[in-house]
């Protein structure tokens, strides 16, 4: 069936359909979901969100288990990340969102090629 602009649908838009593309829309999902959390331990760590309350009490060791693989990473190698000076930022954080979304561009490019 054509759509109002004479195309059709998912094929037109280069979706394709079967188990891959299934896979390949979990696998954004399941990273979509480690990138909003990352995102939101960011804004608390910022002052845009509050640091107490359930929201906080709830993103705050979740972001810290997302980020762990990669402290430990940077700890392995002898780096490591400190405490922000003053508060701010942490930057485990912020490499955590790095390190995953380069794993994500990983798996979508290997999802690619099936």
């Amino acid at each position: 069936m054509a759509d109002m602009f004479g195309q059709g649908g998912l094929a037109a838009a280069g979706g394709r359909r079967g188990p891959v593309a299934l896979l390949r829309r979990a696998v954004v999902l399941g990273f979509g979901v480690v990138q909003l959390i990352l995102v939101a331990r960011v804004l608390i760590d910022l002052g845009v969100l509050p640091d107490t309350g359930a929201i906080a009490d709830f993103i705050v060791p979740l972001s810290d288990a997302v980020a762990a693989p990669v402290a430990g990473i940077a700890a392995s190698i002898g780096g490591g990340f400190g405490s922000p000076i003053g508060g701010g930022v942490d930057p485990a954080i912020v490499a955590g969102l790095i390190g995953w979304t380069l794993v994500e561009g990983l798996v979508m490019s290997v999802l690619s090629r099936f």
